[in-house]
């Protein structure tokens, strides 16, 4: 049985994500969730790395909210 690249990639939600998001507060880890799962469809980098830039892209975003929405098609890296 064949499985697509969607299926057998990790994808993350508000109730299954990376410990390293467990301290975000609920907004930012739902970004940080977003940008992550975004990457993993992009297919370019390794989960560490999708973790560490969608966790930092999260708290830029929470910082600068107003100033910087991110939206669907916005690339993250």
């Amino acid at each position: 049985m064949k499985h697509s690249l969607i299926q057998s990639t990790a994808m993350w939600t508000i109730n299954h994500f990376p410990s390293a998001m467990r301290s975000l507060s609920p907004s930012t880890r739902a970004k940080a969730i977003e940008i992550a799962n975004h990457l993993l469809e992009q297919g370019r980098l390794d989960k560490q790395n999708v973790v560490s830039i969608s966790v930092d892209q999260a708290r830029r975003w929470a910082r600068y909210e107003r100033e910087w929405p991110i939206t669907n098609g916005q690339l993250y890296a």
